[in-house]
């Protein structure tokens, strides 16, 4: 446990999603006093991101403007760098762009860390119908069986109880890791650009500390819609760079089992035809065979997209 009170900085990779961005910095207004500031880092560049994080963060904010797009993974680690550059920050909280907290959600993080001394803490991920979505895994049982089971965060508690739960990888939309665990598993990647970076962080964490889920603290996930083709693309390159963690990264091989449900849902969702299946089948020979993850050229390449 950390000497003195937690001194927290939240960190946003943000991306032209200014609404998105204003309501997650108002949202922080609640979780003062732990809350010290927030850095926000604008992977656009455009001024709006800027004028709206100054305007909007209920605590000092901090805006980096890389020169170029960093992906989520690159801005994200020039976020922590810029986080845990001051020496009296004990924790940092990444969030994306998209989410926002709920009231007491940063306290009960901090209590589950204090409490079972993990390097990382995720809180429950409930999208906009309040059903989680978005979870760690994998959780013991029966709670692995309950979140899987598109249940409310007060059916979790009230199923499972509101002891912290250890998992093995976990979703950054609301993620606190301590400066002890970032230091000692380093920044996230950035070439894996934005797909699954979160998952071979939280993978690289919990190789070293124990991570837990609090199931008290409460984040809200809120995406804006994606069209369809967008969709498909971002669910292959997620295909693409789990195969790539899996098989090219000793810490990755904790997520083999969990491969060949992505690939038939995968398959599933796109009408069970074989040009899903072929899709699916490169997407894995380029990420385990050929070891090149999704980054910032095929996401160019992709999308035209340069910024």
């Amino acid at each position: 446990m950390m000497p003195g009170p937690p001194n927290v900085r939240m960190v946003v990779a943000a991306y032209r999603r200014p609404d998105c961005l204003e309501r997650l910095l108002r949202s922080l207004a609640t979780e003062r006093p732990f809350l010290g500031a927030a850095v926000v880092v604008n992977n656009s560049g455009d001024d709006g991101t800027a004028s709206v994080a100054e305007a909007a963060s209920p605590v000092p904010v901090r805006v980096l403007t890389p020169g170029s797009n960093l992906g989520t993974g690159g801005g994200l680690a020039a976020g922590l760098a810029e986080a845990f550059g001051d020496r009296s920050v004990t924790h940092a909280w990444i969030m994306d762009d998209d989410a926002c907290a709920t009231p007491g959600a940063l306290a009960a993080m901090l209590a589950a860390a204090a409490t079972t001394g993990a390097g990382a803490v995720s809180p429950l991920l409930p999208d906009a119908a309040g059903i989680i979505r978005w979870f760690p895994g994998p959780l013991s049982q029966p709670a692995w069986d309950v979140i899987r089971s598109h249940v409310t965060p007060q059916e979790f508690l009230q199923r499972c109880g509101g002891a912290p739960l250890r998992w093995n990888w976990a979703t950054w939309a609301g993620l606190l890791v301590t400066r002890q665990a970032h230091a000692q598993a380093g920044a996230p990647r950035s070439d894996l650009w934005f797909q699954s970076t979160d998952i071979e962080y939280t993978l690289r964490l919990s190789a070293l500390f124990s991570c837990v889920l609090a199931p008290a603290a409460v984040c809200l996930h809120l995406p804006p819609p994606c069209s369809a083709a967008l969709a498909r693309r971002k669910d292959l390159w997620a295909l693409q760079n789990n195969a790539f963690i899996t098989f090219r990264l000793p810490h990755g091989r904790r997520i083999l089992r969990h491969l060949p449900g992505n690939h038939y849902r995968y398959w599933r969702r796109n009408g069970g035809s074989g040009g899903a299946l072929a899709e699916s089948v490169s997407a894995l020979w380029r990420g385990a065979v050929l070891g090149r993850p999704v980054g910032a050229a095929s996401y160019v390449e992709s999308t035209g997209n340069r910024n």
